[in-house]
């Protein structure tokens, strides 16, 4: 597999959970940056490593952080994700979730009805 076929299969995942957690609103990937090198120095040179990918998705009319945080960790296990659901911290929820290489976090806030997914490909000497 390339870091273009992962970072596609990555966007593509992204964008299916969000869809059945939030299934009233079409999520939007808000952060598509590419390959990048995640241990190059500042001046950018370097091999690219991995992709990074965020999705957000909520919803308005029933904000429950709790609720869509517990839904996600279900739909993510039914698709094969090992996933562990973090402890709130000053009204911020948020699970992680493995799987071949693949990491992703998905936060929501009491105080706002979003859900924020992110995900990063395995790095490509892994693929």
């Amino acid at each position: 597999m390339t870091l273009t076929e992962a970072r596609n299969y990555l966007r593509s995942e992204l964008l299916a959970v969000a869809a059945i957690v939030v299934p009233d609103q079409t999520p939007r990937v808000t952060q598509d940056v590419g390959p990048a090198n995640q241990g190059a120095l500042s001046d950018d040179r370097g091999r690219e490593s991995v992709c990074t990918i965020t999705v957000q998705t909520g919803d308005p009319t029933t904000p429950d952080p709790v609720a869509k945080i517990s839904f996600t960790a279900e739909t993510l296990e039914a698709r094969g994700w090992k996933v562990t659901v973090s402890d709130v911290t000053d009204n911020h929820h948020q699970l992680t979730a493995r799987r071949q290489g693949y990491d992703l976090t998905v936060d929501a806030h009491t105080t706002d009805w979003r859900l924020t997914f992110t995900g990063q490909t395995p790095y490509v000497d892994d693929l």
